[in-house]
């Protein structure tokens, strides 16, 4: 299976980076965080250049993305390009989903992680920068020796992480 990319369309990225400028927009912040066995993105903010929030309410683009599906006769991945008119928010979510699923990294299960999908708009390009941080649960181990009268702390063990 082909992996998705966050931008399958450098014309369409370039005219999605256009209309946020037009609709005032500086930055744009995709947050997500995980844990356990699931994640999700948990907000999606465009701000103009105070740092005010822009509506994405009724904003809609014309995305393009690409889709894979299991033929479930020949068993095989078949690859295709769609391209409809989606909500603004929805589009911003699946570029993130998309760079997310670039990295392999596992940010939603275990311990699990969070960050941000960052595209400032004030570059010409736009600055498009995914931030990912991975829990995980740290184990410092310590010996000690009473075999004697003494109670010294043996040198601590070599840290573990599980």
């Amino acid at each position: 299976m082909k992996r998705k990319k966050p931008f399958p369309n450098p014309d369409r990225k370039q005219l999605l980076m256009t209309l946020l400028k037009v609709m005032g927009g500086q930055t744009v912040e995709v947050t997500f965080s995980g844990g356990g066995d699931s994640g999700s993105i948990e907000a999606v903010s465009l701000c103009d250049s105070e740092g005010n929030s822009i509506s994405l309410d009724n904003a809609e683009f014309e995305w393009e993305r690409d889709i894979s599906m299991r033929n479930h006769e020949t068993n095989e991945w078949l690859e295709r390009t769609e391209v409809k008119t989606m909500p603004l928010r929805d589009i911003l979510v699946q570029i993130c989903e998309d760079c997310l699923e670039t990295t392999d990294l596992d940010w939603f299960n275990n311990e699990g992680g969070q960050g941000s999908l960052e595209i400032d708009l004030k570059t010409d390009p736009p600055n498009i920068n995914l931030n990912v941080e991975i829990n995980y649960t740290h184990t410092d181990s310590h010996a000690f020796d009473f075999t004697e009268d003494g109670e010294e702390e043996d040198a601590p063990a070599s840290p573990q992480s599980n």
